[in-house]
């Protein structure tokens, strides 16, 4: 069995009880029983539609380690993706994998930090590799396009699936 947590609230009472919507472990005190599992206090005060995109400090921090993530493994992804036939539907493959990924992370908030940082950790690698290279060495506009599309198709993808439900 896993160790035991202690509550956030009570750091002195051991509970394996955790808050379905921020994960934070809660004591028998502290827990609510709402409609879709236990929540802490500060969670089953507010309806869903309330909570959706404000995300907590460790959240935020989970989200963005995600997105550092991604952007390591997009490099990978963006060096091997040009070589391949269909590029753009794997961005977009891609984008989406990412956006769940840091939505994910972020305790599926969603909302506009979670779509910023799904942007940019996706956009950075595209942007490292092509964009900014096809710039440096003159690339007429027209093919600069081929370059962007893919990064665009990834990049709103990504945010697609972190916008506020």
């Amino acid at each position: 069995m896993s160790e035991p947590m202690h509550c956030y609230r009570h750091p002195k009472r051991e509970t394996r009880v955790s808050c379905a919507t921020c994960g934070r472990p809660i004591c028998t005190e502290c827990m609510r029983q709402t409609e879709v599992g236990i929540k802490c206090p500060d969670d089953a005060r507010l309806p869903r539609g309330a909570r959706a995109g404000v995300m907590k400090p460790k959240q935020v921090l989970r989200s963005v380690l995600a997105g550092i993530g991604v952007a390591v493994v997009g490099i990978v992804f963006v060096a091997v993706v040009y070589r391949l036939p269909f590029s753009w539907l794997l961005s977009i493959a891609a984008g989406y994998g990412a956006g769940t990924l840091v939505n994910r992370a972020g305790g599926r908030n969603g909302g506009p930090i979670a779509m910023l940082i799904s942007v940019v950790a996706v956009a950075t690698p595209f942007l490292a590799l092509r964009v900014v290279p096809a710039i440096l060495m003159g690339v007429p506009a027209g093919n600069l396009v081929f370059a962007i599309i893919p990064m665009v198709l990834a990049a709103v993808t990504a945010a697609v699936v972190n916008r506020q439900v």
